[in-house]
């Protein structure tokens, strides 16, 4: 029986699934937009799409939003605005693999103003640039390779992210 709600589906619908068909078609112009939303809906872990994508040259761009991780739903909240972390390492593996893409916000400024939105958007993504950057000159990359979370974290904590 065919699904009542088809906008609750996708014809890819995973990351992975996302990856094989673009090694399928196997054109160097053909690539990927992770969208955050789409990437919670899905179930997935954002940051992992991120790393997993752009490793093997195929992001092109990135949709930020936020929302409530709740399979099939995309809410369109501003970035960052319910998972800071996971934002901050969103952007983490975008500023580690160099990435200069394309960066849209899809969010859906319903009752706000869109500007100020937008502006505080723009202003969360530039700031956890700079924590990445902070994050690494400081010792993250040997905490990553020795799969120390919890270092991690009192990383993140003594430079006010938790």
């Amino acid at each position: 029986m065919w699904p009542p709600n088809t906008a609750n589906f996708f014809a890819v619908p995973s990351t992975g699934s996302a990856l094989v068909l673009c090694q399928d078609v196997d054109r160097e112009n053909f690539g990927l937009t992770i969208d955050i939303g789409h990437c919670l809906a899905a179930g997935e872990n954002p940051a992992q799409s991120i790393a997993q994508v752009a490793s093997r040259g195929k992001l092109f761009g990135v949709q930020l939003n936020d929302g409530y991780q709740r399979i099939g739903a995309e809410d369109g909240l501003v970035f960052g605005s319910v998972h800071p972390t996971m934002a901050r390492e969103f952007v983490y593996w975008l500023r580690r693999n160099h990435f200069d893409g394309h960066i849209y916000f899809d969010t859906f400024p319903r009752s706000e103003d869109p500007v100020r939105e937008c502006e505080l958007n723009i202003r969360t993504v530039k700031r956890y640039y700079g924590d990445a950057a902070a994050l690494e000159a400081d010792g993250l990359q040997g905490n990553l390779d020795a799969h120390d979370a919890m270092s991690v974290l009192e990383l993140m904590e003594r430079h006010g992210m938790m």
